[in-house]
């Protein structure tokens, strides 16, 4: 028997779905663990344990006695084409199913900090170029409007009305 490192695609699919405890840890934990990392890492970027992931994913591929991994074709992509791509889904899908019923990811404490922080500061960095952008028009007027609408947040009625324009013009 080759090691399992040496089987194809093809006999690893049939090892697995044979339940062969060595071609499991090779695909899983030794084969595709990079590229596991890698989509938790960018698709969680919070503390999340890798392990555990992996491990779910395991068990949605293995339901059904391996329906999934059964749908693999050799021909139109590699084994670790194959994996990566249904293990993007898989992930992506499965921190949507984590999200509570405020809209934050319950897996991490420290999520509704680290999101607040980040709204916080990307605001500010937005009105800093909004103030910047409007202070660089010329017309003293026109100035005073996108202030009136972009920083006060006016109707652009209001905004027209005040200054006697249509509000074409403001728009």
């Amino acid at each position: 028997r080759l090691p399992v490192e040496k089987y194809s695609d093809r006999e690893l699919i049939e090892a697995v779905c044979n339940n062969d405890q060595q071609a499991i840890v090779h695909l899983f934990y030794r084969k595709c663990l990079p590229t596991f990392q890698y989509h938790i890492y960018k698709i969680f970027p919070y503390k999340q344990d890798v392990r555990d992931l992996v491990d779910e994913f395991f068990l949605y591929l293995f339901e059904d006695d391996w329906r999934r991994l059964k749908t693999f074709d050799g021909s139109r992509a590699s084994l670790v084409t194959w994996m990566s791509v249904t293990s993007f889904r898989f992930f992506k899908s499965y921190k949507h199913s984590k999200i509570d019923s405020n809209g934050l990811i319950s897996i991490s404490d420290k999520w509704e900090t680290f999101v607040g922080d980040w709204v916080q500061s990307s605001d500010a960095g937005l009105m800093m170029d909004l103030n910047k952008s409007i202070n660089s028009i010329k017309n003293e007027r026109d100035r005073e409007i996108a202030k009136l609408i972009f920083i006060q947040d006016k109707e652009f009625q209001v905004v027209a009305d005040r200054f006697g324009l249509t509000i074409d013009y403001v728009y």
